[in-house]
């Protein structure tokens, strides 16, 4: 049997997590395969990476560390991120898991130079998106969920920039023929987002942003969820 592994590279508040679930329970609800052919991997906790053979697909979750941090799971991660891409499987990244992906093909993720992007913020389409089908049938425009201070600032060679907005120019990118990242969180919901914003006032308030504001304008953003719906429809 093969599985759609879900490699965890971290965990939400505390109390999120007890009330909501963590990052694998979030993509789990948004998938359509049924729950015996996916498996979690907790690569933060040194869980063993699986052998390739047994995979028909990735997903790399989102984290509370940074990319730029270089701590020694991330390292391990990277260089099996650079055998799945060798292999041919298919792999999508989330935040964390995008910027990861792209320094482990050439490329380099670190602070974005715009500051931290949060909230429910839109996103725009590329023409190279048109025909990919990590975005079949989503619309042209459409609003996702975002919290990060990092960004995959420089792409590996041969990368393809499917989606931006004016915050940050890499919002979605396919990698390589079966490897896609995403900055965005399709795995989030308003409940989720509106956590994200109260959970980091602090640093918000010494940012000068206003969470007030934030959590008024958080959106119902389920057509992000598609692009999880189409990677599993590409691992099929």
């Amino acid at each position: 049997m093969k599985y759609l592994y879900i490699l965890k590279t971290g965990n939400t508040f505390d109390n999120t997590k007890y009330n909501y679930g963590d990052f694998e329970d979030w993509i789990i609800r948004e998938l359509k395969t049924p729950s015996k052919y996916i498996k979690t991997i907790d690569v933060k906790n040194n869980q063993t990476l699986p052998k390739l053979v047994s995979a028909k697909g990735f997903i790399i979750t989102g984290s509370h560390s940074m990319v730029s941090e270089e701590l020694n799971w991330s390292l391990k991660l990277e260089e099996y991120i650079r055998k799945i891409k060798q292999a041919n499987i298919p792999l999508l990244g989330i935040c964390y898991g995008h910027q990861l992906i792209a320094k482990a093909l050439g490329g380099c993720s670190n602070y974005n130079k715009n500051g931290k992007e949060i909230g429910s913020v839109k996103i725009r389409q590329l023409s190279t998106a048109k025909k990919d089908l990590l975005f079949k049938d989503l619309p042209l425009k459409f609003y996702a969920h975002e919290t990060h201070y990092q960004s995959a600032i420089k792409l590996p060679k041969g990368s393809i920039v499917l989606a931006k907005n004016s915050h940050e120019k890499h919002q979605a990118v396919r990698f390589s023929n079966c490897i896609w990242g995403v900055q965005f969180h399709p795995e989030f919901n308003i409940t989720v987002m509106k956590e994200y914003i109260v959970k980091q006032k602090e640093s918000l308030d010494n940012l000068g942003i206003d969470i007030n504001n934030l959590l008024k304008n958080v959106k119902n953003c389920s057509v992000s969820s598609k692009v999880l719906n189409n990677f599993e429809k590409i691992v099929k």
